[in-house]
């Protein structure tokens, strides 16, 4: 009774000091293991039903990292996904109510850590600016699956497309964690733009095939714009990033969903039978990415040897003149990473393939804010075997730059 008493009294003086219009922190409240809700709660009951309204999810994989982090045993959580997961935030109009502005990664690992404070808990950021499934599933094992996570949160909602490519993409990465030495729990997380983009029912499909967890954002984020509990300004400064307040909002929904399935007991959790059969393809179950310098390159033409990338070294750059790229790859499909320029100097190159042309290179990305990693998917075949493969600047090209970060193989 004492304890409640407390917490009443709490959550009263909080709930003055908000109104008052004071600072008060952001940061979750002291936590004993499976017991933790935020401080200052940002979301309702009703709005947790919202977060997670799919049936048949199985809880096992996460119920059992939570076991593990109770026996005070080392762990790995990860995430991959996009400039989201990666921390950027856009200025909110209510941002002024935080002391501290955590990205939801932060706020999710500081439940871990507040939750089993003796835990050694290891955090992998997969998260890269501008970056969708397709980049994913090329780079998870790189960035993921070696460092052995028990626990990964895939965010790709926001930069992923309601196309096949994506489609196909997300579900290889999925069937790639959930086969993984590793044996980690997967957590679907969708997010989403104040104006409702998102490709979270074609994502959320897959989590239903796999019967995964997943908690949505987007579904919470849209209710609190509908009833006027927020604005789009409050929860996003630039309609695509979260604001500290949307963070924490995502924070609290991992922070509140992990919570409810440690407090269940053994028996009322619910499993199910992963499928074996691919929901839409295996085109991408052997997928990685090829640095320049492993190519077997036949022509530089005009490119030279460069690195510009921190993430993807050894990099091609061809500034002037005509490309002229020609090296021999074996795959069985082929796409490349490379830089899509904000100034105007980016130009457009087309992709031959054993001699047809395949497809196109856009580099020019005037206007943006940053200069961003950009993909395309340029060669599919029916088996693995070796190609030759040339690069050469379009005739009427805007710019004449091109910087290639890597090629995208799949075996």
């Amino acid at each position: 009774m004492k304890n409640s008493f407390f917490h009443i009294c709490y959550g009263f003086v909080l709930l003055t000091v908000l109104l008052a219009g004071i600072q008060v922190s952001a940061k979750f409240a002291p936590a004993r293991a499976g017991g933790l809700v935020p401080a200052e709660s940002l979301v309702t009951a009703r709005q947790m039903e919202l977060a997670s309204p799919w049936r048949e999810q199985d809880e096992q994989a996460l119920y059992t990292c939570l076991q593990r982090a109770r026996a005070r045993k080392k762990m790995t959580a990860a995430f991959i996904g996009g400039s989201i997961t990666k921390g950027k935030m856009a200025e909110g109009t209510k941002d002024g109510m935080f002391n501290e502005k955590l990205s939801y990664v932060e706020y999710f690992a500081r439940w871990w850590q507040d939750s089993f404070p003796q835990i050694d808990l290891d955090v992998v950021n997969a998260g890269i600016s501008a970056t969708d499934s397709y980049l994913g599933v090329h780079r998870v094992q790189k960035d993921v699956l070696d460092k052995n996570p028990d626990l990964v949160v895939v965010e790709f909602a926001v930069n992923d497309q309601d196309t096949d490519l994506h489609k196909q993409a997300y579900e290889n990465l999925v069937r790639k964690l959930l086969d993984a030495d590793s044996k980690p729990a997967v957590l679907l997380l969708f997010t989403s733009r104040v104006n409702g983009e998102n490709c979270q029912d074609a994502q959320a499909q897959i989590g239903e095939y796999y019967h995964l967890p997943m908690v949505s954002y987007a579904n919470v984020m849209n209710d609190m714009l509908r009833h006027g509990i927020y604005t789009a300004g409050q929860l996003s400064g630039d309609g695509v990033h979260p604001s500290a307040l949307g963070s924490a909002v995502i924070g609290e929904l991992l922070a509140r969903y992990m919570d409810g399935i440690f407090q269940k007991e053994a028996g009322s959790i619910q499993a199910g039978t992963r499928p074996s059969v691919y929901m839409t393809s295996r085109e991408y179950e052997h997928a990685g990415i090829l640095s320049c310098r492993e190519l077997d390159i036949n022509h530089m033409g005009t490119f030279r040897k460069v690195n510009k990338s921190r993430y993807f070294p050894g990099n091609l750059e061809s500034s002037s003149g005509s490309g002229g790229l020609e090296f021999t790859v074996a795959c069985k499909n082929l796409g490349f990473l490379y830089v899509r320029q904000k100034d105007g100097s980016g130009g457009q190159f087309d992709v031959y393939v054993d001699g047809s042309r395949v497809s196109e290179i856009n580099a020019d990305n005037y206007g943006a804010h940053n200069n961003q990693p950009g993909t395309v998917s340029c060669f599919f075949s029916e088996k693995k075997s070796r190609h030759t493969v040339r690069i050469v600047k379009k005739k009427g090209s805007a710019g004449d730059e091109l910087i290639l970060y890597g090629v995208l193989v799949s075996e």
